[in-house]
Formats: structure tokens, sequence, C-alpha cells
């Protein structure tokens, strides 16, 4: 019996090269690290319109009931509850980049190992573009021309959905008594101190900021910028950073797990981690010239996203190929139907994510 197999030039073995590239490009990316279906994920992937038409996700949350009830022998008919519900929509955009080479640089050039480039450097090109939208969004700081300005999205987030600038009671400072970025001093580092005022937050905020789950342990994830981390790893005394560093493996196993496995350390029920897409600014401070970067928080559902029902089945992307002048050519354009968001419900505040701001420069 004869085998199936696909030629270089099949359009079969372009949707399985996309799928391919997709899957690769996300494994290595912090998007990709915190993404999965569950609720408890950090960012949780709701595929409805993979099964249908449409363009837009209504996500809905019920909130805590806020009656008191009745007793003895109150009437209890006309003083019922009723249930509330917050939503808010996510919606989907078209995200498209192409790449174009020469196939007769040589006798050796062939579409086959020219798609072997290509492919490398469309996952390339891919986990930059997830990665900064997901810190982008998350942080709700731009990383383009300015921090209200997406990088790959300068006219305006993908599928008309907001860059929400962190909200009021969700943004906490280093420093004692600070409340603004003009109260930021020099001094006012990532520290202990921080991570203790975080976990303080995070346990009493409202909407409930869940953890989230990881090979079965519940946590939350603190995503800093290098500067803070040196920062933190600067103080060597008693409870701090070799404190931090002994709690790294306390309570469960975490072998395997990605999110552990390249963890700072464990503190309060928080995975530490290390980022350098965390955006940096220059403008703290009374006088606007304090360097500062904004650390993220991250519960159970701090954002979603989803993807449209023309990409490729679990491949979330779907490329084209195409030759040109009679064979000379070979060019591929990839295409994205998604969008992604930070979780926000109407009237509510950022459903899972704090924004930390410390003073944060380079080391001397």
């Amino acid at each position: 019996m004869a085998g199936t197999s696909f030629t270089a030039a099949s359009p079969l073995a372009v949707k399985l090269w996309a799928r391919k590239a997709f899957m690769d490009a996300v494994k290595p990316t912090m998007f990709g690290k915190l993404t999965g279906k569950s609720e408890n994920s950090i960012v949780q992937v709701k595929d409805e319109l993979g099964r249908t038409e449409g363009d837009r996700v209504r996500f809905r949350i019920k909130a805590l009931p806020q009656g008191i009830g009745v007793q003895d022998d109150q009437t209890l008919e006309g003083n019922e509850e009723g249930l509330d519900y917050k939503y808010f929509d996510l919606h989907l955009g078209e995200k498209r980049h192409a790449f174009k080479v020469e196939l007769n640089l040589s006798q050796h050039r062939t579409m086959a190992n020219v798609r072997e480039d290509m492919k490398a450097s469309i996952e390339e090109w891919v986990q930059e573009y997830l990665d900064t939208t997901f810190f982008e969004v998350l942080t709700g700081s731009g990383q383009g021309s300015t921090t209200s300005v997406s990088k790959y999205h300068p006219s305006g987030m993908l599928g008309g959905n907001s860059l929400l600038a962190p909200s009021a009671d969700r943004l906490v400072y280093g420093g004692t008594g600070v409340t603004a970025k003009a109260g930021i001093a020099a001094g006012d580092v990532m520290s202990l101190a921080v991570l203790d005022k975080i976990a303080e937050r995070a346990k009493l905020a409202e909407p409930t900021m869940r953890k989230a789950t990881f090979d079965g342990k519940k946590a939350w994830v603190v995503i800093m910028h290098p500067y803070q981390v040196n920062d933190l790893r600067a103080s060597t005394s008693t409870g701090q950073w070799f404190d931090i560093q002994k709690a790294a493996m306390q309570g469960g196993k975490v072998d395997g797990n990605p999110i552990w496995t390249e963890s700072l350390g464990m503190y309060r029920d928080m995975i530490l981690l290390e980022s350098t897409r965390i955006p940096t600014f220059s403008d703290y401070g009374s006088g606007g010239n304090v360097q500062a970067a904004r650390a993220l928080v991250l519960g159970a559902q701090a954002g979603v996203v989803a993807y449209g029902k023309e990409t490729q089945q679990d491949g979330r992307m779907k490329i084209a190929e195409k030759t040109f002048d009679y064979g000379k050519y070979l060019g591929n354009a990839v295409t994205m139907i998604w969008g992604i968001a930070k979780t926000r419900f109407s009237d509510q505040s950022d459903y899972g994510v704090f924004a930390v701001d410390t003073a944060a420069a380079p080391t001397n």
C-alpha cells in the first residue's frame, strides 16, 4: 500500500507548516506560558469564535450577592435579590505580515530550504509580536513611540479594543505613602516591603483576585524588569533575597512546569519572574527625571484571548504562499485573526492584575 506524503509544493504542506510554525513560536514566549483554556489560567483562551461566525466574544461574571435577607416575621416576598451580571466585550481584528525572498540565488536554492528560512523568520516575528502585545495589554502601556501607542498597532489596538491604563486602585507604587508617579523617589525601588504591600492588596482586592493554578498549586505571578530584580537581589539580609530563594521550592512539585522552573523564587504565594518586556519610564519623580519600571502581578483570568474561525485549526494563524515573476521570488503572507484584552468588567476595576511602579535604573 502506498504511503501518504506531502511534497514541498503541496498546499497541505503549507497548512501543516503554519500550524507548526505558530506552536513553535509560542512555546518560548511569556504569552504562551501563561495562556490556557482553564478559568484558572492567567490569560484564558475563549474558542467560541473558532466554531461560529462573529467578531466579538462577550465575557460575563456574576457579582457577589449583597442582600442581607429577612428575619422573624418580616415578609420575604418583595425583598428578593436579583442576579447582577457584569460583562465586557473582546473584539477580533486581522493582523498580517509577509516575507519575500529570491529563489534563484543559486542553483542549490530550492523552495524547500527557503521555506525553512521563512519558517524561522515567521517564528521570530510571531514571538516578538505576541509577547510585545501581551505586555502592552496587561501593563496598559504601549511600547511604540509613546506609552499610549502600541508598537505593532500604531493606529489603535487590534479590533478596536482599548489599551487600558491600570485602574487607580490596581496601581501600587514603591516607597511609603506614595500615591502618584510624581511621588516616586530614586530610592523607592523593588523590595520585600513592596512585595508585602502587593500581597496585602491582592488578598483584599475587590473584585476578588483569584490565584492561578500551576501544576496543581495556586499562586499569583509577579513579573519584574531586570532592574527591579537587581534591586530585590541587592538586599542579602535576613528575610530578604536569600529567604525568597529558599522558598522557591516550597509546598509543591516544580519539575516540568515552565513557570516554576523559570521562577526567581516564591514569596507569600507569589511566583517571581523576570522579563525585559516590562515597560520602563524616565519621567517619574517630582522633577520628572526618575527612572522607573512597571511590574505586573497576575491572577487567574487577568486577560482573555480569542481566535477567529478562519485561522488554521489549532494553529491560530494561516500562511498563504505565492510565487512572483515566473517563480523567481517566493512570498509568504501570515494572517492572524485574533484579539487580546485585559479583563475589566463594566463599572469595575481591573479583574486579575495589579501594576507595580517602582524606581528602577541600571546598576552602576
